[in-house]
């Protein structure tokens, strides 16, 4: 963003020479499903893009502070070679929306992954002069803990400059408006009955949300989540890219998911 509310460390270290977004598609995991006409990508061909420097310093950011606390466990490797994390690279930086279907429950691993490349995405486009007026990043969870336990992972980015809220009903609406005013968070996670609320009162705008995860999607498609899913949707403009975590594991439910993320 061009100008913040709050006090930032420093500058956002460059993010170096990344290619972004190209056309090719890229065969890599195994358990994530690229939402594109239900099927898979075709393995022709194929082209791998490197995360950039920026993006490794923020999962090290984020690993050091997960293994200070004591919540990720230091014999499971460097998250820059997390499997999963190369495998969804890859579909992110070539513009892919994905649903990983091995749980509906995000990992630490995954969830650290993720705001790593938004980061790096929202970090190379303030070097091309760009900035946002909202949100770049919405994470949809379907309770307080989850929230927390998403939140615990991307605090520690703040160190580079990515500011994030949690919304919930642990905290009081009133409280939540204030820090929507005063931090201009680049990240928000949050559940859906919270967010509408919010943007009932028209104190929060996610319009220009560029990237959506929506975690614990359960099948079938039904109950309050998923309406609530369906409802904060259509505050979004355009087309942002989606990550979804669920059991569905065929083509059919991915089609429905698609249905659900058309604006």
């Amino acid at each position: 963003m061009a100008a913040k509310k709050h006090s930032k460390t420093g500058k956002r270290r460059n993010s170096q020479g990344i290619c972004f977004r190209q056309e090719t598609a890229v065969s890599l995991g195994k358990t994530m499903v690229p939402m594109i006409n239900g099927n898979e990508p075709s393995y022709d061909s194929t082209e791998n893009v490197y995360p950039s420097k920026f993006l490794i310093m923020c999962l090290n950011t984020i690993q050091n502070s997960l293994q200070n606390g004591g919540v990720l466990n230091i014999e499971d490797g460097p998250l820059f070679a997390n499997a999963w994390g190369v495998d969804f690279w890859n579909y992110y930086s070539n513009g892919q929306d994905v649903m990983e279907k091995s749980g509906a429950d995000s990992t630490r691993e995954q969830i650290a992954w993720m705001a790593s490349a938004a980061a790096d995405t929202i970090a190379r486009k303030e070097e091309e002069g760009l900035s946002f007026t909202g949100p770049f990043l919405l994470f949809l969870v379907p309770s307080l803990e989850k929230a927390f336990k998403v939140r615990q992972v991307w605090k520690p980015l703040e160190t580079v400059g990515i500011y994030t809220l949690s919304l919930h009903s642990g905290t009081s609406i009133e409280h939540q408006i204030h820090r929507l005013k005063t931090a201009e968070p680049e990240f928000l996670v949050s559940t859906p009955e919270r967010l509408l609320e919010l943007l009932s009162l028209k104190a929060v705008n996610i319009s220009e949300v560029s990237f959506l995860v929506i975690d614990g999607l359960q099948a079938p498609f039904e109950g309050c989540y998923f309406d609530g899913i369906k409802s904060v949707r259509q505050f979004i403009h355009g087309n942002p890219q989606t990550v979804v975590f669920s059991y569905c594991m065929n083509n059919l439910s991915i089609s429905m998911v698609q249905k659900l993320l058309e604006n």
